[in-house]
């Protein structure tokens, strides 16, 4: 007796056709599954036996005609190896059939997209069953698991290209792994860092003065973009950062302001950092050399604003009604006659900030 079938593997859910080949005298099937010469058929009508191991035969007694009897294997939702026995008299044959996750040899996994966001998001896995000759396995149970997130779907059966799929969805790195039989496939689902930025304030802040912030993007973020935001309705747009800059800023009026900075990756996700600083008001100081003069002889005024202020122009009034204006941070005066004279000088900051205003007195004597 020679067993054939039309197929070693079997979905869960298929079946597939059993051919008992009963023969007298020498037993032999040839290629297209005829009887060979070394065997004559046996009378129609003998009866075959089958019995399985896994799924059921139907029918389970078959006559032969021609000297073939056929039954049909009908897998019951498991997988393993269904071995399929034909008696007939004394004459026994036995084999073998995958069914289901039995003739899985190899799970190839993928993801798509394989790297999420940093703020994490959904990725695709799709798992495809193959044989040993790499061909998809159809009606195979496949397990789903992962390491971080959660899945849509952790228990599923591949479809006739041996082709199963399931969502990861998942804020940190992920492991995907899919069991089918004893092949086992993985996939890692990476989650790019977190966009992030600091922002370091100058020690001091001063109306006129340049202050300076070091901005800092996170470490291994794509920073497609940072804006600085001064807290007085002045922005700065950096751009891409791949590394520290500093920005300086002219605060134009006093007083405590919050500075945040903001950035953009490369996905579009935002993060902000903020810190306050103190400004204080410019301030500016007037001497006058000499002090005390004779009618005629010239007296120098000195204006002397906030270290490292910049000073668009400096406004004198000299104490006689004349009001100088100036670039530079001196004035020389003569006066006529004798008396005590008032004179102020006001700081104008670049940029237009909040001046600064000093006083002082000349003395004109005979």
């Amino acid at each position: 007796m020679t067993l054939v079938s039309t197929t070693n593997v079997v979905p869960v859910n298929g079946s597939a056709e059993i051919v008992a080949i009963v023969t007298e005298g020498r037993l032999g099937g040839g290629e297209d599954g005829g009887t060979t010469a070394g065997g004559t058929p046996v009378h129609n009508g003998t009866v075959v036996t089958f019995v399985t191991t896994l799924g059921r035969l139907e029918p389970a007694e078959a006559l032969t005609e021609g000297g073939r009897a056929r039954t049909r294997l009908i897998a019951d939702g498991r997988s393993g190896i269904a071995r399929i026995t034909a008696f007939s008299g004394a004459a026994t044959e036995t084999i073998e059939i995958n069914i289901g996750a039995a003739a899985a040899a190899r799970v190839a996994l993928t993801a798509s997209p394989q790297s999420l966001p940093g703020t994490g998001g959904t990725a695709t896995i799709t798992a495809r069953v193959e044989d040993d000759e790499g061909n998809g396995l159809g009606g195979v149970p496949l397990t789903f698991s992962t390491s971080q997130g959660s899945l849509s779907v952790t228990n599923a059966v591949t479809n006739d290209a041996g082709v199963a799929t399931t969502q990861l969805s998942t804020s940190r790195e992920a492991v995907v792994t899919a069991s089918a039989g004893g092949a086992t496939g993985e996939v890692t689902v990476t989650v790019r860092p977190r966009t992030s930025v600091t922002i370091t304030p100058p020690p001091q802040a001063t109306v006129g003065v340049p202050a300076s912030f070091t901005i800092t993007p996170g470490p291994d973020a794509i920073v497609t973009n940072v804006v600085v935001y001064f807290g007085d309705g002045q922005q700065a747009v950096l751009g891409e950062l791949t590394s520290s800059v500093q920005v300086t800023h002219l605060f134009q009026s006093s007083g405590v302001k919050t500075v945040t900075a903001t950035a953009t990756d490369s996905d579009g996700n935002q993060s902000s950092s903020s810190t306050q600083v103190a400004v204080g008001p410019l301030q500016v100081s007037l001497t006058v050399a000499p002090s005390t003069i004779q009618p005629g002889s010239l007296v120098t005024l000195t204006a002397t604003p906030s270290p490292g202020a910049l000073i668009e122009r400096y406004v004198w009034e000299l104490g006689d009604g004349e009001v100088r204006e100036t670039t530079g941070n001196t004035a020389q005066k003569a006066y006529a006659t004798p008396g005590a004279r008032a004179v102020s000088v006001t700081a104008h900051p670049t940029g237009g900030g909040t001046p600064a205003t000093s006083s002082a007195w000349v003395t004109v004597t005979n």
